[in-house]
């Protein structure tokens, strides 16, 4: 056996588990329905020696016939992509035998690419558009690639991939593969399958850069996955290091500086970008003048520590030129914004253009006078634009942004690395880690009687921090934020048996006796609601449209909290017991994330037999 085939074997593991980590007990890991994700590593010795010769020839054809940073379709009608594919799937332990079905969508794919007249040495044709759409879309990329310029570690390689689709897929598999520029494995390929879940995929490895001689690297990822779309998959990988044939010094970076985006106000750990409703005490991000899509502001800048290197400041010019006539033909970096609860996500955009575009970042990027510290500024005007189709509501959005590094060295030998930016939790290491960053919407109407501590009334619109209401729990709870803003979608009115009536967005969540807190959008007529008197059945549940402004309260200090239990942080709006803006943000996140414990009740029965087996083989 090889000895990159060898360093394979050592370490393969994979575990079961309930949406991440891991489970040691083996009678749960043989339930089937039990958990959504499986982890591994793959194994060389899966494939005998011809298998791996023809694997690594195939590999290597598919290279010649895709370029470096461009995410692909395969075209399953080449019999090399074809083998490729299943070769990829077979050393992370899938087979025809423990994943059937998969193996039958593969090669009903490649049925219907022969059929389309698909011909062999060319890519697939399918989804030209592939990274166009300014739409929330399915995303894969490589989130990272780099040989530990900014850890120091000497032999520390870093790859991730990650995967999202609107609203989750059925199934899910993706893989991170390390290795040097020929092929030569640096690590085990890693890979993570989900089921019922794929809004969020993503999956770390780690190289031994001492495996080669060689300075320059690869970082490749493969998809396939099934979702209301269809059956398809999908392939990028990713190139950096010395250039081919040459040997560079690897470059050193300082740790990076980032203002923005970062929690700017009430040092919260948290980042909220504010909607159509602006809170008073926290909101880093007011978007409420910006209605058509998500703006962020980005600024930083990283230094080179090692003597014999500059950046390369001809090179940074053609990434310039070439994006301003939309024609680069190797990578640049991305800018991303992933909706981790929702699933898919957009890409930075250029103004009102449709193609998702880096120049929006380049064009703000420069370099000090010495050429050692590297800096980008998009604030103000300047601030990154995303598509509209991720300005909704999310408990967390993943913010991840890699940017391409080039340098020269001694002699002018060149250079390429990268660095990213992240606040995925999956990724370990990141060169910079963002806060926490969510999305928040929430109100009720204007004039709207809030209950006060000392048994007045008072207008929502009135409410300031400081302020004490009545609370059916405690005596007072304490307002610590306020929030105004605008609603776009007609809102939900309600009026009660006793006589009262309170107008509120469709996402605002009031306690009904048998269902506990239920968002606007779900109330009916008919459901008993608490209210200041006690239970009341709704008479009239009713949309109608609201042009006024729309007001929210957080309450309770934190040493009040103390005393009270779940979903207690309530108060009284026209009589009715409404939950503040804390508890809004709760139930809009366990809305778009809940999943029920039995997955073969959600997951079409073809995947059945995959997914039993799946956990039956740990």
């Amino acid at each position: 056996m090889s000895r990159a085939r060898r360093f394979l074997v050592m370490g393969s593991t994979a575990c079961l588990a309930l949406l991440s980590g891991c489970t040691s007990s083996p009678h749960e890991q043989q339930v089937a329905d039990f958990g959504r994700t499986l982890r591994g590593l793959g194994d060389a010795t899966r494939l005998s020696q011809a298998e791996w010769t023809t694997y690594r020839a195939d590999e290597a054809y598919l290279h010649s016939i895709a370029k470096p940073d461009v995410r692909v379709r395969l075209n399953l009608a080449d019999p090399a992509q074809y083998r490729f594919a299943k070769a990829r799937l077979k050393l992370a332990g899938k087979t025809p035998e423990n994943s059937p079905y998969l193996f039958e969508a593969l090669a009903a794919r490649q049925k219907e690419h022969v059929s389309r007249g698909f011909a062999p040495g060319q890519l697939s044709s399918e989804d030209a558009g592939l990274a166009t759409s300014a739409e929330r879309k399915e995303m894969h990329a490589i989130e990272s690639a780099n040989a530990g310029e900014t850890t120091r570690e000497e032999n520390d390689g870093q790859g991730v991939s990650t995967s999202t689709f609107p609203g989750g897929t059925y199934y899910t598999y993706t893989d991170t593969n390390f290795t040097d520029q020929t092929g030569h494995p640096l690590t085990q390929l890693a890979w993570a399958e989900e089921y019922d879940q794929g809004t969020n995929l993503t999956v770390p490895t780690t190289a031994n850069l001492g495996l080669t001689q060689l300075g320059r690297y690869r970082v490749s990822s493969y998809k396939v996955e099934d979702s209301v779309e269809g059956f398809k998959d999908s392939y990028l990988y990713s190139e950096f290091g010395s250039p081919p044939g040459t040997t560079s010094t690897r470059p050193t970076y300082s740790a990076l500086t980032v203002q923005a985006p970062v929690d700017t106000v009430l040092n919260d750990n948290l980042i909220s970008v504010c909607l159509n409703r602006t809170w008073t005490q926290d909101c880093d991000y007011d978007l409420t003048g910006t209605p058509q899509a998500i703006k962020l502001p980005l600024k930083g800048q990283l230094s080179l520590t090692s003597a014999p290197h500059t950046f390369d400041q001809a090179k940074i010019n053609q990434f310039k030129a070439d994006l301003a006539l939309g024609t680069p033909t190797y990578e640049v970096g991305h800018l991303k914004l992933i909706l981790t609860n929702a699933g898919g996500g957009c890409d930075v955009t250029d103004g009102n253009l449709i193609e998702a575009r880096m120049g929006q970042f380049w064009d703000r990027a420069s370099l000090s006078a010495d050429k050692k510290t590297f800096s980008w500024d998009l604030t103000g005007a300047h601030a990154a634009f995303f598509d509209d189709g991720c300005r909704q509501v999310q408990d967390e959005v993943k913010l991840t942004l890699k940017i391409v590094l080039p340098v020269v060295g001694t002699g002018g030998a060149t250079y390429q690395s990268s660095v990213t930016l992240s606040n995925d939790r999956a990724v370990p290491r990141p060169d910079y880690t963002f806060k926490k960053i969510t999305v928040t919407n929430s109100c009720l109407a204007a004039g709207t009687q809030i209950a006060l501590a000392e048994g007045k009334v008072a207008p929502v619109e009135s409410l300031k921090a400081g302020d004490k209401v009545k609370n059916p729990h405690q005596p007072t709870l304490t307002v610590m934020d306020t929030a105004v803003g605008t609603e776009t979608v007609p809102m939900v009115r309600i009026r009660s048996a006793a006589g009262h009536s309170l107008l509120m967005t469709e996402m605002h969540p009031i306690q009904v006796l048998a269902r506990g807190m239920v968002q606007a959008r779900a109330l009916k007529q008919g459901d008993v609601v608490m209210t200041q008197a006690g239970p009341s059945r709704l008479v009239e549940v009713s949309r109608e449209p609201y042009a006024g402004k729309v007001y929210n309260v957080k309450v309770g200090s934190d040493a009040e909290k103390l005393a009270l239990a779940q979903d207690q942080t309530v108060v009284y709006a026209n009589g009715f017991v409404v939950g503040d803006g804390q508890i809004q943000q709760k139930y809009e996140s366990i809305a778009q994330t809940q999943k029920s414990a039995d997955v073969l009740a959600s997951l079409p029965s073809r995947w059945h037999r995959d997914y039993k087996l799946a956990a039956r083989r740990q």
